[in-house]
């Protein structure tokens, strides 16, 4: 079920908007892009923000709870957005095969935007890739330690029991690779993972 509509995009990321009626991805998660011909375009949730719908109009403090604006004043939920960005990580071929690269085309403007289920981020989970250009071509607007955490959550909560640690423990060791030395670093992901 859709969850937005893409409104800007190009090969590496694309902004959605999210429906009124749904909420929003989390951090860190992995969303979906149909193409036309069969081409999938797969996308790590890397940033989440609500704003007026109006360019340069900012909300103001009503001093009002959700269930009374909702009541007294549904006019001004109107005036709110919700947006997410995600960084494009992976596609997929119209014959079925994952690629953890950058795609050929963009996503659509217009296209629905789908939250992956977890048979989905099992096949984007190995053989982690995706790791690689999180970690050497990192958005600069965007936390990348604190990405990686919660893309490590996702793939850990994509499996279930000791498949899911297995998972945790794969990706674990190719963060240590693409880290080299930086063992602090790695340690302090890591351990943010509890």
């Amino acid at each position: 079920m859709p969850i937005g509509e893409v409104i800007e995009s190009s090969t590496r990321q694309f902004v959605a908007e999210v429906y009124r009626d749904q909420a929003p991805p989390a951090f860190g998660s992995w969303v979906c892009v149909a193409l036309p011909e069969g081409w999938r375009l797969y996308g790590l949730v890397s940033h989440v923000e609500l704003g007026s719908t109006e360019p340069g109009r900012r909300p103001m403090a009503l001093g009002r709870t959700p269930e009374e604006l909702r009541r007294e004043m549904p006019h001004v939920l109107e005036l709110i957005r919700t947006t997410f960005r995600a960084q494009v990580l992976a596609y997929e071929d119209p014959q079925g095969r994952m690629h953890q690269t950058l795609p050929p085309y963009p996503a659509s403007i217009h296209a629905f935007v789908e939250a992956c289920p977890p048979t989905i981020v099992q096949r984007l989970s190995r053989p982690y890739d995706f790791l690689r250009m999180l970690v050497q071509s990192p958005d600069p607007a965007v936390p990348i330690d604190d990405l990686l955490v919660a893309v490590l959550r996702q793939i850990q909560k994509g499996y279930h029991g000791p498949e899911g640690t297995q998972a945790l423990i794969e990706a674990g060791r190719m963060l240590s690779r693409l880290l080299r030395d930086d063992h602090e670093r790695l340690e302090a992901i890591l351990r943010r993972l509890d």
